[in-house]
């Protein structure tokens, strides 16, 4: 055999070896990638002061009804109290007085609460307006189931007369008796997670927040009559009084030929004070004037 071809046979084998080795190292498990780890940043907080529980408006605060909870720095507003800034904080907020509702893990701001040494119930009075007592039993304040922050109507009910006068509306009550914060929707404090309805069963006093125009117009009215408290629903809280007011209408009876006067509850007109009160006081004994019998009749023989 010629020395060329003997070459050119090894140089194939040679080839074809190569070509297998090549082939089979492929087919193997590829090596592992490294697996790039993402490093997360974690953001810095703050200890914000925070209701431990729900803090009824009015309510004296206790250390236990705060603690510290840690918030996001970046989202720490101005007005929180944050613990680097003052550490005695929780201590220092005991026996301020809620001007308004607190909900649990809500941070506390200074502005919502008034000092320990100022007054008590000026703290949740609004500004311009007034606070007026009037003393009500359960039987002309819906039971005895208005509690604090609730919203009624005042009626006058005139000693002697045969009918009543819706003179206030939509008026917030700020206390019954010395009960003054609440917690709740139906005005329990002993457990904000399950607040229960108090009532009173004996005369108590009822403490109203009203414009000083209306604080005129309620003392007036005690010395004419007696005042009742109507309970308004939460859904009227908004309702303004124009809407709300009270009204009757005189119908005319004649029953057998004799002539009698009802009244019965129907639009009529109502003199509005300024400040929203409706007047109810004019004079009783002054002479009515004559109007044409527009009032509905009704004869019964």
């Amino acid at each position: 055999m010629k020395p060329a071809r003997i070459l050119l046979i090894v140089v194939a084998l040679v080839a074809g070896g190569l070509a297998a080795f090549l082939a089979t190292r492929g087919n193997g498990p590829q090596p592992e990638q490294p697996v790039e780890t993402a490093q997360v940043e974690l953001e810095a907080r703050e200890r914000v002061l925070v209701a431990s529980r729900a803090i009824g408006l009015g309510q004296r605060l206790t250390v236990d009804d705060v603690s510290w909870q840690d918030w996001p720095e970046g989202a720490v507003r101005s007005e929180y109290i944050t613990q680097s800034a003052v550490p005695e904080a929780a201590q220092q907020v005991a026996g301020a007085v809620a001007r308004f509702e607190f909900f649990p893990g809500e941070p506390i701001r200074e502005a919502k609460l008034v000092n320990a040494n100022q007054g008590y119930l000026s703290a949740v009075i609004g500004q311009g307006m007034r606070a007026v007592s009037v003393s009500v039993t359960p039987d002309s304040a819906s039971g005895g189931y208005i509690v604090p922050n609730d919203r009624v109507d005042v009626v006058l009910i005139r000693s002697g007369a045969d009918y009543s006068e819706t003179i206030l509306s939509n008026v917030r009550v700020l206390a019954i008796g010395t009960r003054l914060g609440e917690v709740g929707t139906t005005g329990g404090g002993a457990d904000p997670d399950n607040p229960s309805s108090q009532v009173f069963e004996s005369a108590e006093i009822a403490t109203l927040e009203l414009t000083p125009a209306q604080s005129e117009t309620i003392l007036q009215a005690g010395a004419s009559g007696r005042l009742a408290l109507v309970l308004r629903s939460v859904i009227d809280f908004a309702e303004t009084v124009d809407t709300a007011q009270g009204s009757s209408q005189t119908v005319r009876l004649i029953r057998y030929g004799q002539a009698q006067s009802v009244t019965s509850s129907a639009p009529r007109a109502v003199p509005v004070l300024p400040g929203g009160s409706i007047s109810a006081l004019e004079d009783p004994s002054a002479p009515a004037t004559p109007v044409s019998p527009s009032s509905p009749v009704i004869e019964v023989r």
